[in-house]
């Protein structure tokens, strides 16, 4: 995952973090126990499995596009670039 943001006049940042590091089937099946206390209030539950489907399919549908998946990409009105790809 690469986050790039681009400040009119001043220096730009990118960021890297490992894709697989992030999405994965442990952290998927930890982030199904997290999803879970958080919207335990409203009677929602997630499974882990489904959250591995969610990785699996994420992975497939970047395949499909080329290996690239652009998550996010905005510009504010006075010129400043916020870009998040996968």
């Amino acid at each position: 995952m690469r986050i790039k943001i681009i400040e009119k006049g001043e220096k730009d940042h990118n960021l890297a973090f490992p894709t697989w590091l992030l999405l994965n089937g442990i952290s998927a099946s930890v982030f199904a126990v997290l999803i879970n206390i958080k919207l335990r209030k409203y009677k929602i539950r997630i499974k882990g499995s489904s959250c591995r489907k969610f990785v699996r399919a994420f992975y497939k549908t970047r395949r499909h596009f080329g290996g690239k998946l652009d998550l996010v990409d905005v510009e504010s009105k006075d010129g400043n670039l916020v870009k998040i790809s996968f």
